[in-house]
């Protein structure tokens, strides 16, 4: 393998080199591959030729045999021939991407896992005892990545957080942060103490600073959202820049910041857990864009009003999509209902299911006869041209009953329609899912052909109709038969390909896969909650 350090060098000295197998754009260096969070790998490969897919197999796994001890929640990130990936039980490893031989982890045994002392090790909603949630991102030649602290001198081994830095090469420790999320005890429902955690928010490099966001553990009690921003090179906390989501509790910040210019944008949770009137400010159940050196708000864009606050945390991050109609901003709320932004100014450009009418553009009335619930719309999306691929309610939402119908399946939605009518280019339904709020993963993209994991431990390729032939039609509204759509008022869409469907060797209950498949040099890799990493290709 030669480093990127040598690529410069061989560029530099403008002689001959051996051949680079792992250049930067072929990488996956950071969650949903870049600080857009685009869920898109450009780099063409054979897991981008609808021709070749179908061979997709798996070509190692690591552990070879029983799983590694912990759950991967976190998904792979990929640079330089190597993976790196954390895991509940408290380590964090870096594995050499063409053989899944492990190269070195972190605690290095025997010293002890970062998992603090308050809750039990296999329950991922305890306060300061979740391990590694998120995944990393890197800087320089290092890794960041967040976990609990374990040292008794740090809030009693609780598991207060931080941000660790590690030499990609080698594994060796060069910084702790200055800690961001206190754990001060251990009292569901104590209103006195501190329930803070990284958990969920992967770090963002953007520049030669890290931002991490703060949320809190199953509303016991519901914290004060906050973004951290921190020296990429130290670890220190920049004083400077100050974004808290209410001067009380709530809008935590579950999801990976993303980077738009000069900008940090990301979606915060809901402040009514146990808050008897509107908190001012109140900046929960919004997408937020701040400035990357302050944060002070730029925009903010909060659909659901505290008077129907019933628990749809914004958990799905921001996927930034440079498109034919500009810069767009787009996610999904907890409730079902998906946003498209435009980045520069936060105006809403369109919501999908849109409410009829529509309510004062994208925001529901007070009164509003909607459900805004704690339903699990919670991943976020993959852009491939105009197409945002995601996981949401769909236009059944508005129907009776129909606030569950897009659990299992994946939309494919036009960002640049003009007509509500022409939103929807394809539904697919993913095989091998439970149906779930948590059946499926979040997709990646690569060049129309869009994988998906499952909760049943498969790995799915779909292709979107401009690459493969689709499969046949559907009505956009999935409760309605394709011979009455277009009576209805509804259209007419693709149902895609499958391409390929493989079931990793985990077993379907140990095999489930909470996150993204990282698409690295022509590979995918995923990993398991039964404690395994997988490299996949053709």
């Amino acid at each position: 393998m030669v480093s990127r350090a040598g690529i410069a060098a061989c560029v530099a000295a403008v002689v001959g080199c051996a051949t680079v197998a792992w250049a930067a754009d072929d990488d996956w260096e950071h969650y949903r591959h870049d600080v857009s969070r685009s869920g898109e790998q450009r780099h063409f490969s054979d897991l981008a030729d609808p021709a070749k897919v179908p061979g997709l197999a798996i070509r190692w796994q690591w552990p070879p045999t029983t799983g590694e001890g912990g759950m991967f929640y976190a998904s792979p990130v990929v640079i330089d021939g190597r993976v790196f990936i954390g895991s509940t039980s408290g380590r964090f490893y870096a594995l050499d991407a063409n053989t899944g031989v492990l190269i070195w982890s972190y605690p290095p045994l025997p010293q002890p896992p970062l998992i603090g002392s308050c809750g039990s090790v296999g329950d991922v909603q305890a306060f300061g005892a979740y391990g590694i949630l998120s995944s990393a991102s890197p800087y320089k030649d290092t890794i960041i990545f967040g976990a609990p602290d374990p040292a008794p001198s740090v809030d009693g081994g609780l598991g207060s957080a931080r941000l660790y830095s590690l030499d990609q090469a080698t594994g060796a420790l060069v910084w702790k942060s200055d800690l961001v999320a206190r754990v001060n005890g251990c009292s569901f429902g104590a209103t006195g103490e501190q329930h803070e955690r990284i958990a969920y928010s992967s770090p963002l490099v953007h520049g030669d600073r890290v931002y991490v966001g703060i949320h809190d553990a199953g509303d016991d009690p519901i914290q004060n959202g906050k973004l951290i921003a921190l020296d990429a090179d130290t670890g220190h906390i920049r004083p400077a820049f100050n974004f808290e989501a209410t001067s009380v509790r709530g809008g935590g910040i579950w999801n990976a910041p993303a980077a738009e210019r000069d900008d940090v944008l990301f979606t915060t949770g809901n402040t009514s857990d146990g808050v008897v009137s509107e908190p001012v400010p109140n900046h929960g159940l919004s997408m937020m864009s701040v400035e990357a050196r302050s944060g002070a708000i730029n925009w903010q864009f909060q659909p659901v009003p505290f008077a129907l606050d019933d628990d749809p945390d914004w958990s799905a991050g921001v996927a930034l999509a440079r498109t034919s109609c500009g810069r767009i901003a787009a996610s999904v709320m907890k409730d079902g209902w998906t946003y498209a932004l435009n980045a520069n100014n936060g105006k809403c450009r369109w919501q999908f299911p849109a409410t009829v009418p529509p309510a004062d553009h994208c925001l529901f009335p007070a009164s509003g006869a909607h459900v805004h619930g704690d339903t699990d719309y919670k991943r976020p999306a993959a852009i491939w041209r105009n197409t945002l691929a995601i996981v949401t309610g769909g236009e059944a939402l508005v129907a009776a009953g129909g606030v569950f119908n897009g659990y299992g399946r994946m939309h494919g939605l036009n960002l640049c329609a003009a007509s509500p009518s022409h939103r929807v280019r394809w539904i697919a339904d993913v095989p091998h899912n439970g149906g779930g709020g948590y059946s499926l993963g979040a997709p990646s993209a690569t060049h129309g052909i869009f994988y998906i994991t499952t909760d049943q431990g498969h790995v799915v390729a779909i292709a979107d109709p401009a690459v493969a032939p689709p499969a046949g039609v559907r009505c956009s509204q999935v409760l309605t038969a394709v011979a009455n759509c277009a009576a209805l008022g509804f259209s007419l869409v693709y149902a895609p390909a499958v391409l390929a469907d493989v079931a990793l060797t985990d077993g379907a209950d140990a095999a489930g896969l909470r996150n993204e498949p990282a698409i690295a040099n022509g590979r995918l890799f995923v990993a398991t909650q039964g404690g395994h990493v997988y490299m996949l290709s053709p």
